[in-house]
This record gives C-alpha cells, structure tokens and sequence, in this order.
C-alpha cells in the first residue's frame, strides 16, 4: 500500500504509515502538487497487477478491493472495476444510496458524462493505465471524467452490485457553478473531437449546463438557473430537466426545500430496500 502525502503540513500521514513499517509506503510531495500528482505519484510507484485509490476522507468495505479482483480476473476485456456507492455525511449518515452501477462497454455513453464517479469506487489495471496514461495534471478538476473517457475507448467496464465504497460529502465539495461550467468546459474542449465525430457533443453540453443549472438553483441563482436548465433542456429535453426548470421559476425557498425532499425520498425509496440506518451502521462498523 502506497500513501502519498501531497505538501501536507501535518505530520499525520508519516505518522500513520510509521504503525505499519512492512506494508505501507508513504511518499512526501514537499509543495502541494494538487490531486492529480498526487495520484500519479501513487501510480509510478505502484508494482502491482491492479490500482486502486483511495482519497483520505472516503471508506471501503472490508471487501471492496477482493470483490473487484474476482470481477476483473472473470472480465479479461475490461480495463476498470466500479461497485455501488453510498454517500455519507461527515458524521457517517446516509446521503444517498446508488441502486446501479454502470458496466459493459462504454465507449459512447461516458463521453456525454461521468457516470463512474469517484476514483475511491474504482479498481484499475495497471496495464490499462500504462496505455492510457494516468490523470492529467493540467485539468482543473473533472480529471476522473477525463482518464475515464480515454480508458473506455480501449477497454470495458465490470461492476460489482454491492455498496462497496463509503464517500463523505462536504459542504465544501460543492463547486460554485462558475467553476463547474469551466472545469467540464474543459475536459469536453480536450475531448471535443472524438465526442463531435460521435455525434454527442450537445448532449455532453446539456449534461453540463444540467449540473451547472442545479448548483445555480443551489446557490438560489434563479435568474442564471433558468438559462442553464433551459439550454440543456432545448438540446436534449428530459422530464427532469423540465422539473427543475420549473423550480428556476419558484422562490429559492420553495427550491431548496424541494431539491432536499427530493433527496429525503430518493434514499428513502431508491436504494434497493436498504434501510439507513444499516448503512450507516455498515459504515461506521464495517469500513477501511
């Protein structure tokens, strides 16, 4: 196991590492080089068949990386391994709970959006990655969505239909929709060719002006809101891009408390009958 601390100030991770001597390596950036780097560092000094990553403040299951080793050995044509995912709160409460997780062959359907998500959920091959390259440390953020775009092309994807990976949102993740728009504008401009020639480039552009549209709703933006959602929903009209366009036309009250019993059902009656409260106990009792 490979730790990389990325011009931490803290001493916490070489302290941590220093319990385990003879199984894990901790690699020290002496600046901040960003996340990107800090994953490829982790990469080049990997030697194993399989990478897999973990961000600090995200858990798996006891099982996650054994499951997905079995998935992967039983799929020699797929390059990456995903599982379900649950999103906690920092205090280990559910947010929300995947009910499926995206698998086959991707090659067309990643280029209108991530549907991975998180590094944490994944296993890799390392022989996929030494073709494909590691992130791109020139990206703002959305590096993920960028290696995943490159790998699908030349490999499948295999998922394990079980919660495998606990990832803690903060209210701090939340990008302002400025910097949304820019940072997919940017993947989709490194990437516009092959996702033009595919016949896709609008409705990766709607799918950027939806995310954009909700954190604007978020931020009780409604003005700026109602011009996004309307866009993507000119391109590629959904109902649900037609329900949060009529929220953009509500008081931001009446919207946040939507958007939050949207979510409050969602994880009531769309995760596979798993109740919260065993989630949160599986996370908080049964996680690495």
């Amino acid at each position: 196991m490979i730790v990389v601390d990325d011009g931490s100030s803290s001493s916490y991770a070489s302290e941590t590492v220093g319990e385990f001597p003879a199984t894990v390596t901790c690699i020290e950036h002496e600046t901040n080089k960003g996340l990107s780097a800090a994953r490829n560092t982790g990469i080049a000094a990997a030697d194993g068949e399989y990478i897999a990553f973990l961000d600090d403040d995200d858990r798996w299951a006891e099982t996650k990386l054994a499951d997905q080793v079995v998935a992967l050995e039983a799929a020699p044509e797929s390059g990456l391994a995903t599982c379900l995912c649950i999103s906690v709160s920092p205090d280990g409460d559910p947010i929300y709970v995947e009910s499926s997780a995206p698998s086959g062959d991707l090659s067309d359907a990643i280029l209108r959006k991530n549907l991975i998500g998180s590094p944490s959920r994944v296993l890799v091959r390392q022989e996929a990655l030494d073709q494909v390259g590691g992130f791109d440390e020139t990206l703002p953020t959305k590096q993920d969505w960028d290696l995943y775009l490159r790998l699908c092309q030349e490999w499948h994807v295999t998922a394990v239909p079980d919660h495998l990976c606990f990832r803690t949102a903060h209210e701090s993740m939340s990008s302002s929709p400025a910097a949304i728009e820019r940072d997919y504008a940017a993947v989709l401009k490194k990437h516009e060719k092959l996702i033009h020639e595919r016949g896709y480039l609008g409705a990766a552009k709607a799918s950027i002006d939806e995310r954009a549209g909700r954190a604007y709703l978020g931020t009780g933006e409604l003005r700026s809101a109602r011009g996004s959602l309307k866009r993507a929903l000119d391109a590629e009209p959904t109902k649900r891009r037609a329900a949060l366009l009529a929220l953009a036309y509500t008081h931001p009250a009446v919207a946040d408390t939507a958007i939050s019993l949207t979510r409050s059902l969602r994880l009531l009656f769309g995760t596979e009958q798993v109740a919260g409260e065993e989630i949160a106990a599986q996370f908080k009792h049964n996680a690495i």
